[in-house]
C-alpha cells in the first residue's frame, strides 16, 4: 500500500490535549494489550479477546498505544504470505520503539496490505496520529472499530479516540464540479466528482486541485479548521486554446498515466490538454514508473512523449512553506504544495518557490530503498512586488486629554512662598487628513482645537495707583484659560497588520487668545488692607508647535483601526499674551491702579496629549 501525503500543516495540540491524548492512546493500548507470537501462532485463529502467548522482549514496547500482538487469522492464508506480513509488522513494532513514525507508518501499512489484523490497524493509526496525519488517524481507527471485534474496554477506548481525532479534522465540499473530474488535494488524488463519501483533511492549509480532460483545471488554497466544513466552487470552464499530448511507455507496457499529478488513464493515452507546460509521469505496481517529466503542449498540436518505465528504489516526499509554493524536481514543475514520489537513487535537485519569497534550491541524495522527507520553508522577500501596499487615503479623529506642568510666564513663575499654583489641565481634538505609501510612509494635514486650563492662589502681586510713584503690595489670583485653533502639517510612518503602530511628528501653527480672570488683595497708601473686584483681561496668542505622536491601535476589518495615543505638544511662542488693563481701586484715597504689564504664558510650553483615535483608509 503507498503511503497517503499528509495534507496540510500541523494543527498544535495544548499541553492539556496532549495530555488526554496520550492517556487515551495508553488506555487504547492496555485494552489490546496482547502479546507477539510465534510464528506458526499467526496462522490459527484466536478467539475474540483472548491474549496470545508472550515471547522475550515483548515488554519493551513502551510506546503509549502500541499493540504488539499478532492478532488471530479471519480468513485462509499462506504461510509464506503469513510470515512476510509477520516480519514487516515486528519491523514496525522496533521501528515505534525508536519514535521512527514514518517508517514504522509504512511497514504497519504493508503488512495490512498482506494480511489486514486488528494490531497493525491499530499501530497504523497510532503512527498516523503521531506524524499529525489526524484525517488518515481517523480513517485507520475507523476501520479499527468497523473491521475488527473487541471487547467493552477496548471498544470504548477506540471511540474516545475517533471522537478527539474529529475535532482535528475538517471536510472539502467540492461543489459545480464536472462529473468525473478528478479532485486531488495536496497532491494526494481523493478520487472523482462527485466524492462517494465526505472528503476530511487534516485541519490546516490545502491546496485543491480539480481537473478534467477538455476543461481548464481549477486550485485553490484553502484553510480549513477542526470540525468545520468548507466549499470549493470547481466550476470547471471548457478548454479554449488547447493541445494533445500522447503518451507511450516505450517497452509496450501498460501502466498508469499522470498528468499533473492525476491519473489520467493507461499506456498508451492520448488526450486534450491547455496550452502550457505539464507534468507527466507513469506509474505501475510496486516500484515500476518513471521519474517526472515536463510536457510543453502547444496549441492546435500533437506532443509525443515515449517514456521507459524502470524501478524507482527510492521515494522523496517535499513538504514546502508556505503550503502552495510550486515545487521542481529536476527542473520540471511538480506542482504547487506538498509532492510525494517514487525516483531513481542518487542525488536530485530540488527547488521551491513562490511569488514573494526567496526561492530555495536543495541537492538531495537517496539510497536505494530510501524513504525521505524534505521540508523547505521560504524566507519572505520583503522588496519583493507582492508585498509592496498600494497607496492610500487616510483620515483619522482624535481627542485627547492635556497636562501641563505648567503654561509659564511671569504669572506661574512669580509663584513663591504662600502661593498655591495647579497643573494646566485641558483637551484637545484633533481631525487629520493623509496620503500614505505602501510602505506605510505618510505625509498629510492636520486641524484641531484646543482647550487649557490654570489657576495660581495668593501670588506677590503689585498694583500701581496713577499718579503715586510708589506701587502697592499685596497678592493676586489668576484663572488662565487658553483656547485656540491648530493648522499644520505631518509626516509619519504607519505599519503592522493586526495591531498597527504609528509614529508621526506634526508641525503648524497655534493661534489663540489667553483670557485671564483676576483677583487680588492689597494695602492702600493708609495702610488699609482692601480687595480688588475681579477683572479680566484677553490677549491674543500665537505659537509655532510641533507635536510627536506615538500610537498603537487594533485593526477593525479592512478600513477601520481603533488605537490609544500619546502625543508631544510643544509651543514656541511668536506672539505672547501679556495682560494690559487698568483697574478701578476700591479705595477712595489711592483712585485708579493698574495692573504691571507681564507675560501671561512662557515662551516655551510643554503639553502632554494621551488620547485615543479612530482611522478610516480609503
Amino acid at each position: 500500500m503507498d503511503l497517503r501525503s499528509g495534507r496540510g500543516g500541523p494543527c498544535p495540540l495544548s499541553l492539556a490535549r496532549r495530555s488526554r491524548a496520550s492517556r487515551r492512546l495508553r488506555a487504547l493500548s492496555a485494552a489490546l494489550a496482547l502479546s507477539v507470537a510465534a510464528g506458526p501462532a499467526l496462522a490459527q485463529p484466536a478467539p475474540a479477546g483472548a491474549e496470545a502467548a508472550a515471547t522475550p522482549g515483548a515488554e519493551a514496547a513502551a510506546t503509549p498505544g502500541v499493540e504488539v500482538a499478532a492478532p488471530a487469522e479471519e480468513a485462509p492464508i499462506s504461510e509464506a504470505v503469513r510470515q512476510e506480513a509477520r516480519l514487516h509488522f515486528e519491523k514496525g513494532i522496533a521501528l515505534l520503539r525508536e519514535e521512527a513514525w514514518g517508517p514504522a507508518l509504512a511497514e504497519f501499512l504493508l503488512s495490512r496490505k498482506l494480511y489486514p489484523t486488528r494490531a497493525a490497524t491499530n499501530n497504523a493509526g497510532i503512527a498516523l496520529r503521531k506524524l499529525q496525519r489526524y484525517d488518515e488517524a481517523l480513517d485507520m481507527f475507523e476501520t479499527f472499530l468497523r473491521d475488527f471485534t473487541m471487547s467493552a474496554p477496548e471498544r470504548a477506548a477506540a471511540q474516545r479516540e475517533i471522537a478527539e481525532l474529529r475535532a482535528l479534522v475538517g471536510t472539502l465540499d467540492i461543489t459545480n464540479a464536472e462529473p468525473g473530474a478528478s479532485i486531488v488535494v495536496s497532491g494526494e488524488d481523493r478520487g472523482q466528482f462527485p466524492p462517494v463519501k465526505p472528503i476530511r483533511v487534516a485541519a490546516g492549509p490545502h491546496v485543491v486541485r480539480v481537473f478534467k480532460e477538455g476543461y481548464e483545471p481549477v486550485e485553490a488554497r484553502v484553510d480549513v479548521a477542526g470540525g468545520q466544513t468548507v466549499t470549493v466552487n470547481a466550476k470547471l470552464r471548457r478548454l479554449v486554446r488547447s493541445g494533445r499530448l500522447r503518451v507511450v511507455e516505450r517497452a509496450g507496457k501498460t501502466v498508469d498515466v499522470l498528468v499533473d499529478n492525476v491519473v489520467v488513464g493507461q499506456t498508451p493515452w492520448i488526450g486534450t490538454l491547455s496550452v502550457g507546460d505539464h507534468m507527466v509521469a507513469l506509474r505501475g505496481e510496486g516500484k515500476l514508473g518513471t521519474q517526472p517529466t515536463a510536457a510543453p503542449v502547444k496549441p492546435q498540436e500533437l506532443t509525443t512523449l515515449s517514456l521507459l518505465a524502470e524501478d524507482l528504489d527510492a521515494s522523496l516526499r517535499v513538504d514546502p512553506t508556505p503550503p502552495g509554493a510550486s515545487v521542481w524536481i529536476n527542473a520540471v514543475n511538480v506542482g504547487n504544495g506538498v509532492w510525494l514520489g517514487r525516483l531513481k537513487a542518487g542525488a536530485h535537485r530540488v527547488e521551491v518557490k513562490a511569488d514573494g519569497f526567496v526561492p530555495v534550491t536543495r541537492t538531495v541524495t537517496l539510497q536505494k530503498g530510501q524513504r525521505q522527507t524534505l521540508d523547505v520553508a521560504l524566507e519572505r522577500d520583503e522588496d519583493a512586488e507582492i508585498w509592496r501596499k498600494p497607496p492610500k487615503i487616510t483620515l483619522d479623529a482624535s481627542a485627547s486629554f492635556l497636562f501641563s506642568p505648567t503654561l509659564g510666564g511671569a504669572i506661574a513663575s512669580g509663584c513663591d512662598a504662600g502661593c498655591s499654583s495647579s497643573f494646566g489641565l485641558g483637551a484637545l481634538a484633533m481631525i487629520h487628513g493623509g496620503y500614505e505609501l505602501g510602505s506605510g510612509i505618510g505625509v498629510g494635514l492636520e486641524l484641531g482645537a484646543l482647550f487649557a486650563t490654570q489657576h495660581i492662589e495668593e501670588r506677590s502681586a503689585e498694583l500701581r495707583p496713577v499718579g503715586y510713584q510708589d506701587p502697592l503690595r499685596g497678592t493676586a489670583s489668576d484663572a488662565l484659560r487658553l483656547g485656540g485653533f491648530l493648522a499644520g502639517a505631518t509626516f509619519g510612518h504607519h505599519f503592522g497588520e493586526d495591531f498597527p503602530v504609528l509614529f508621526r511628528l506634526g508641525a503648524g501653527v497655534l493661534v489663540g487668545q489667553v483670557r485671564d480672570e483676576r483677583t487680588g488683595r492689597f494695602r492702600t497708601t493708609a495702610g488699609e488692607w482692601f480687595n480688588t473686584t475681579p477683572v479680566a483681561d484677553f490677549a491674543s496668542a500665537t505659537y509655532f508647535y510641533v507635536d510627536p505622536e506615538t500610537r498603537i491601535g487594533l485593526r477593525l476589518g479592512e478600513r477601520w483601526e481603533v488605537s490609544g495615543s500619546l502625543k508631544l505638544l510643544l509651543l514656541i511662542g511668536l506672539n505672547k499674551p501679556t495682560w494690559d488693563r487698568t483697574i478701578q481701586l476700591a479705595a477712595e484715597t489711592d483712585g485708579i491702579g493698574t495692573y504691571p504689564q507681564e507675560p501671561l504664558m512662557g515662551d516655551f510650553v510643554l503639553m502632554i496629549a494621551p488620547g485615543a483615535s479612530l482611522r478610516y483608509q480609503f
